[in-house]
């Protein structure tokens, strides 16, 4: 019933009268929607789906919104101009092979402006995501219930059903964002021999890698591309000299490997304790024009430019259309400024 009601009020509330007024006195913001790898079968976790990401496009085409790229919204936060009114930026993280023959074409095809924040290693063939080797062990163990002694911690997980993978995927995820990075590939280890089977040395089909040829030829189209880190580690659980290393490489592999990068770093899951003044210290050093967070919330007028632009905050793409209306239209900022969670 709330789902229902919330299907039908929320679009009503998104109008263009209601737009209008609210904007008036909300101001300013711009939202950043995040698409990560796409879902074509829910059993291997949530996200979305080919089919919704050309319904969100397709709504925001026929009610008269803006698209506009992630380096004209940061270059006119930093300069103080405006945006045309309901402008929205896109961007994708990681570098998935799906994501450049299926998504990147599907922004392409709207004319919509897309960022793609990619981990070089991945370009570059030398791994696949930890994240994605933990998904791809729940999925894939013959096992019901999983116990798992790590170092300081032992953790016993149903994996029984679709709903208790997802919720084991997400505690596990947790724990090694917690947890030293130089360390994941021992506690990966762990998680393998809890799980009854081994990491494959090259990524499943699911979880395949794209590569520099298919992002030049993106690029050739009106792809941007930007550094997401070299390895997708959290950067706060590193040493500074390693830190530094994956902020300065991967900006070096894109500088090397396409025409154009765009000299804006991704985060490595991006919360707000995941960064700091060290990172942001190394990404003004080299020149950088700011950095996205995972942080929720919208583009609106610097207080502190020379902060803010470092933890630039989006949204990961709603995964239902009601939900997405909410997020690009007044409703969500109305819920944010007036804190009403």
């Amino acid at each position: 019933m709330k789902y229902i009601l919330k299907k039908l009020i929320i679009p009503a509330l998104a109008s263009r009268p209601l737009t209008t007024l609210a904007s008036h006195f909300l101001g300013p913001h711009t939202p950043v929607f995040l698409v990560h790898q796409l879902v074509h079968d829910k059993k291997y976790g949530y996200g979305v789906t080919p089919d919704h990401l050309r319904n969100c496009l397709t709504y925001l085409v026929e009610h008269g919104h803006n698209f506009i790229s992630l380096k004209e919204a940061i270059l006119a936060l930093k300069h103080g101009t405006s945006l045309p009114t309901k402008s929205v930026v896109f961007t994708m993280d990681d570098g998935y092979l799906e994501q450049m023959t299926i998504t990147a074409p599907i922004f392409l095809e709207f004319e919509c402006p897309v960022t793609f924040f990619v981990i070089t290693d991945m370009l570059d063939q030398k791994l696949w995501p930890w994240d994605a080797k933990i998904s791809w062990l729940i999925n894939n163990s013959p096992k019901q219930r999983l116990t798992i002694d790590f170092d300081d911690e032992t953790l016993s997980l149903d994996i029984s059903g679709n709903d208790t993978k997802h919720h084991a995927r997400y505690l596990l995820r947790n724990y090694i964002k917690e947890t030293d990075s130089e360390n994941i590939d021992h506690s990966l280890v762990q998680i393998a021999a809890a799980a009854g089977i081994s990491i494959p040395e090259s990524p499943p089909d699911l979880y395949k890698t794209a590569n520099w040829d298919l992002a030049r030829e993106l690029e050739k189209k009106g792809v941007s591309f930007a550094p997401h880190s070299k390895t997708h580690r959290i950067l706060s659980k590193m040493q500074a000299t390693t830190a530094r290393q994956e902020i300065e490489y991967s900006w070096k592999r894109l500088n090397e490997e396409l025409n154009q990068p765009i000299a804006v770093f991704g985060y490595p899951t991006g919360r707000r304790f995941d960064f700091g003044p060290r990172e942001i210290s190394i990404l003004k050093e080299n020149n950088f024009l700011g950095a996205v967070s995972t942080i929720p919330g919208y583009l609106t007028p610097l207080k502190n430019a020379d902060l803010e632009l470092f933890s630039l905050p989006c949204f990961d793409l709603p995964e239902s259309i009601t939900d997405f209306i909410q997020y690009c239209t007044w409703i969500e900022h109305a819920k944010i400024s007036l804190s009403l969670y």
